[in-house]
């Protein structure tokens, strides 16, 4: 009795979750029609387009020429693909390449609690016959945030990636060090190589950018320094891309989509200008998309965002997930050294003589009065 009880209130709460997200989405997709040209679009009006842009999409396996109905295997169950997604729509990617529209249920079985149930990414097992998704396979790795409306919340942006490459601009907008740390810690913390891809730099002098990509290099992280516009740096970005599963994320309006279609011309993603009385960038990209490169491997295209709340971290555990702090602090005076007021605290005196950026060190300090105040 215990057991179900607990059961039935764990799918009442995903079922709440799912629908504060579905809330959220629905007023994304409604402005994202409404920057496009569709005026004064209700939130139904909205999510009609939406799903007959999925279908179109499917029909047309994103590849363009004669348009074509998905295969649909005859029956059985199968592993798939999550490419992209629409309220409750999934697009998987069979093992042949054929695409097929699957759903949810409240029955579908996942191991992981807390956390959001299907993301792009995700490998699934999926009833052929019906498009009902059964059961969500173990994560190997994973992107995520603490959910902007439940913060115990896991919201997984994306599953099982090789490599996060964070795109910053260098202007238009402003370039965050606090922003880009939050993404590089997250990595670090789920196992993930990451790079820093510097874009825009065809809009500044090279010593506007080139202490912050320093910086990075010397705490261990590759940085590329590209332009969408001018062609510089994409070969380089192209062969690190290659055969592999990378995520792009950063802030709006850095350029991530325009650097997809510079690599690769056929995806055709749109793009947006960065608003001029703000200097941020306008959402272009909704929803996460897998999209395969015609070089090789995939990339998980996801929307720009202005807050990354860090899920369930500890303060303790913050330095752990900075490759130039942890170096150092086995070498503090206490072994419980948070690196912010202690004595003898080797790291602090390592970023007097140099060793470790003083860029680094402050978004650190930033990282650790949020998590403070948070948990305060």
């Amino acid at each position: 009795m215990a057991q179900n009880t607990w059961t039935s209130r764990r799918r009442d709460k995903r079922r709440r979750d799912e629908q504060d997200r579905h809330e959220e989405r629905r007023e994304l997709r409604r402005a994202s029609l409404m920057e496009q040209g569709h005026a004064a679009v209700g939130l139904e009006e909205a999510e009609e387009l939406s799903d007959q842009a999925l279908q179109r999409t499917v029909r047309s396996g994103r590849k363009g020429g004669e348009a074509q109905e998905p295969s649909r295997p005859a029956g059985g169950v199968v592993e798939a693909l999550v490419v992209h997604y629409r309220r409750n729509h999934f697009e998987l990617r069979l093992a042949d390449g054929s695409m097929l529209l699957g759903s949810s249920r409240s029955t579908t079985r996942t191991p992981h609690t807390d956390s959001t149930l299907i993301t792009v990414g995700d490998r699934v097992r999926v009833d052929c016959a019906t498009g009902i998704i059964e059961e969500v396979l173990e994560r190997r790795t994973r992107i995520s945030r603490a959910s902007k409306i439940h913060r115990e919340v896991e919201q997984v942006l994306v599953a099982n990636v090789d490599q996060l490459v964070v795109v910053s601009s260098v202007q238009d907008p402003y370039l965050k060090p606090g922003l880009i740390d939050r993404y590089l810690i997250t990595a670090e913390r789920h196992g993930i190589a990451a790079v820093l891809c510097l874009n825009k730099i065809d809009l500044a002098d090279p010593e506007d950018w080139e202490e912050v990509a320093e910086a990075y290099r010397g705490a261990g992280y590759p940085v590329l320094v590209c332009s969408a516009a001018t062609g510089e740096g994409l070969d380089t970005l192209r062969e690190v891309l290659r055969d592999r599963v990378s995520v792009l994320s950063g802030q709006s309006g850095v350029g991530k989509s325009s650097l997809l279609n510079a690599l690769d011309p056929a995806l055709g993603l749109t793009v947006g200008d960065v608003v001029r009385q703000t200097r941020k960038g306008r959402h272009t990209t909704t929803h996460s998309r897998l999209i395969p490169f015609c070089f090789g491997g995939f990339v998980a295209d996801t929307p720009g965002i202005k807050e990354f709340t860090l899920w369930r971290m500890e303060e303790a555990e913050v330095g752990t997930l900075y490759p130039d702090i942890r170096v150092w602090a086995p070498k503090c005076r206490f072994s419980n050294c948070t690196h912010t007021h202690e004595p003898d605290c080797a790291v602090e005196a390592a970023v007097e003589r140099g060793e470790i950026s003083p860029l680094r060190y402050r978004t650190y300090l930033q990282v650790m009065e949020t998590l403070h105040e948070e948990t305060a």
